[in-house]
């Protein structure tokens, strides 16, 4: 997402709007609107965000400065500014999202959102959201509110900057900045190896991109001819410009990309090259650069709405391209209409008493804030359909291993349990089923860790590096199924081990590569050739385990085709707009097949190579070319693919699961 929040309009040093600027605004603001519209080009549009910050900071910065060497900045003034320049806006955008959001969202969803309404109305968005993040949280394109953590970042990052400018002497103030820039790009790196997500929302990892417009802001550059270094670098760094937002180059982001496009952006900012002083595509950009803030705000929380409405199977995820096209049309007229009505008329308003101000922005909050519980309230069903759909962690959520594996009293139902369950999250939501089934037998214990199958030696990478999921979280998880192998070496109560995974974080080698370590060698990475390894490791487990003297068997994940079952089951009870979905939220069996047919392959693998059986859900739930998604009124999914709570105990008990793994392990 992106900002656009200048304190006022692009002044140069003649105080006329610079149309450069203008058009830079208007570029970034179109190519994170097509990237959020999925138009299919603009696969690094998200690095208009990073452009933003630049000429934010060089914008803000600029009068910072010029306000206190002409002895004329005010504190109170400035951020009064402020908040006429951002609030009436986003106000109103707030307000519009929170009054439709009960017709568009699901519970879960508008839980998120309530939390996301009061982050933005704070200014603390990223932190709200970054909370929102992880394996089951709900996924980022359902988030109406989701764009704002770069003016929640922003606004952090212009509470601090005129504090520390007004009190710090002038000679020191290029050092100071740039001691910003090196200390939070070194920290974003760094912090990027551990918590990508922590990464990308903290103003500490961010304020090296607003801080290279400030430092542009503090140079010395005389009018007139720009010295050879800026003409040499101008060209290059329109290309870059031009370039990466729709071919990005490698790395996590914020990384090589953003810090590419940051330097460039600030390169033709000190440039003022005529040419772009002047022509009709300037002008062009230039228009869409005056609605930029408001576009900013309106267009994202349509797409999010669209987005949940939007139930789609794989190859259809997508809501049709006429459907995108019409929203980024109606995005830009309802852009035009906030930007005359409301953004520009209070904009230009005279300045008020900041104590007024302040109270008006904290009424407009609580309004805000009341009308959006009152709408929630009015609208919300009498069923808590979010408890329904909350992540299903097995027996607890202590259960998500993050660590070597231990059988703490939370993970298991006996002292000295007679089955385990081990794998990723799709062994996670077996446990409740398999555990009210068992609890006049022997016990079970769980031995589990997200996205880490049960595979000795062999581990995921995501091959994109903005992910957890790096080298260092491979090696942790080889680390883990090899504690979990230890312990039924040692644990002699343990007769059945039941193995299950997602497995398609093994067999993708268009998003995945895999760690592997043979024997007691050091791990390396290796592409290609995933399906013949996933079945290796796999083999690896089975014959490790049945030489610890222990039975086993495999339980495969429940059909699935990508679409979001949870939410789809949910916006159909409730009447919420369900569009792309077959009827009653079924699973069409030929999607099922089609998009599954590597992991069902791996597991017919197994199956031969190991003598092992493979339990399927399938002959209970399939049929007439659809997959059950309920069962007795109970859904049985929480998402696309794993299974409720609730919906875990009925199937167990439908099928007799606990019965089938004890005659069918060996």
């Amino acid at each position: 997402m992106l900002s656009s929040s200048s304190l006022h309009n692009v002044i140069g040093d003649d105080h006329k709007i610079r149309a450069d600027i203008q058009a830079l605004r208007g570029f970034a603001v179109l190519v994170v609107l097509f990237y959020h519209a999925n138009i299919g080009f603009t696969r690094g549009g998200f690095l208009g965000v990073d452009v933003f910050f630049v000429i934010s900071g060089f914008l803000i910065t600029g009068l910072i400065r010029d306000g206190i060497q002409g002895g004329t900045f005010n504190l109170w003034a400035f951020y009064v500014r402020r908040a006429k320049r951002l609030l009436p806006a986003a106000y109103a955008t707030f307000l519009g999202a929170a009054l439709l959001a009960p017709f568009f969202l699901a519970s879960s969803e508008m839980r998120d959102f309530q939390r996301q309404l009061v982050g933005s109305l704070t200014f603390t968005a990223n932190f709200s959201l970054l909370r929102q993040s992880g394996y089951f949280e709900g996924a980022s394109e359902l988030k109406p509110l989701l764009h704002i953590w770069s003016l929640a970042i922003e606004e952090q990052y212009y509470f601090l900057l005129p504090i520390t400018l007004y009190c710090l002497p002038r000679r020191f103030w290029k050092m100071a900045t740039m001691t910003v820039i090196v200390a939070s790009l070194t920290f974003c790196w760094l912090l990027a190896q551990k918590n990508q997500a922590a990464a990308f929302y903290l103003l500490p990892t961010r304020a090296w991109e607003l801080g290279i417009g400030s430092y542009g802001a503090l140079l010395s550059l005389k009018n007139g001819s720009p010295p050879r270094w800026l003409k040499s670098a101008f060209w290059p760094a329109v290309v870059c410009l031009l370039v990466l937002p729709f071919v990005p180059a490698f790395g996590h982001h914020p990384g090589v990309n953003a810090l590419a496009i940051c330097v460039a952006t600030l390169v033709i900012i000190l440039r003022r090259h005529p040419l772009l002083a002047a022509s009709r595509f300037i002008g062009a950009m230039g228009k869409f650069g005056d609605i930029s803030y408001s576009l900013y705000l309106v267009h994202w929380p349509l797409f999010a709405f669209l987005n949940n409405s939007w139930l789609g199977e794989a190859g259809s995820e997508h809501p049709p391209f006429v459907w995108r096209a019409g929203l980024l049309l109606l995005s830009i007229a309802l852009a035009v209409v906030l930007n005359r009505t409301i953004e520009k008329p209070l904009r230009f308003m005279p300045l008020a008493n900041p104590l007024k101000v302040f109270a008006t922005s904290l009424a407009a909050s609580l309004v805000v804030l009341l009308l959006s519980r009152a709408a929630s309230f009015a609208t919300a069903p009498t069923i808590d359909y979010a408890e329904l759909r909350r992540a299903n962690h097995g027996l607890s959520e202590k259960c998500e291993f993050t660590a070597n594996f231990k059988p703490i009293p939370q993970c298991r139902t006996a002292d000295k349990p007679e089955m385990m369950v081990w794998g990723d999250s799709y062994a996670m939501h077996l446990l409740g089923g398999i555990a009210r089934a068992d609890m006049n037998a022997g016990g079970v214990v769980q031995a589990t860790r997200s996205a880490c199958g049960p595979m000795i030696g062999v581990a995921p990478v995501f091959k994109e590096d903005n992910t957890a999921y790096d080298v260092s979280w491979a090696r942790n998880c080889i680390a883990f199924n090899d504690s979990v192998l230890a312990y039924l070496q040692t644990t002699s109560s343990i007769k059945t081990v039941v193995l299950s995974s997602l497995l398609s974080q093994y067999i993708d080698p268009t998003q995945y590569q895999l760690l592997v370590r043979k024997d007691a060698n050091e791990p390396y990475l290796l592409e290609g050739e995933q399906q013949a390894r996933a079945v290796e490791g796999l083999k690896a487990t089975i014959d490790a385990v049945r030489a610890a003297g222990k039975k086993i068997v495999i339980i495969a994940p429940p059909p699935q085709s990508g679409l979001d079952i949870g939410r789809c089951s949910e916006r159909l009870q409730r009447g919420l707009p369900v569009l792309g979905a077959m009827t009653g939220c079924q699973i069409s069996q030929a999607s099922y097949e089609r998009t599954r047919k590597p992991v069902l392959g791996v597991l017919g693998a197994v199956s031969s190579a190991a003598d092992i059986a493979v339990i399927r859900f399938d002959p209970f739930l399939c049929h007439s070319g659809g997959c059950d998604t309920s069962a007795d009124g109970i859904a049985l999914y929480r998402d696309t693919g794993h299974l409720s709570i609730e919906g875990s105990v009925t199937i167990a008990k439908k099928i007799g699961l606990v019965d089938l793994i004890k005659a069918q392990a060996r």
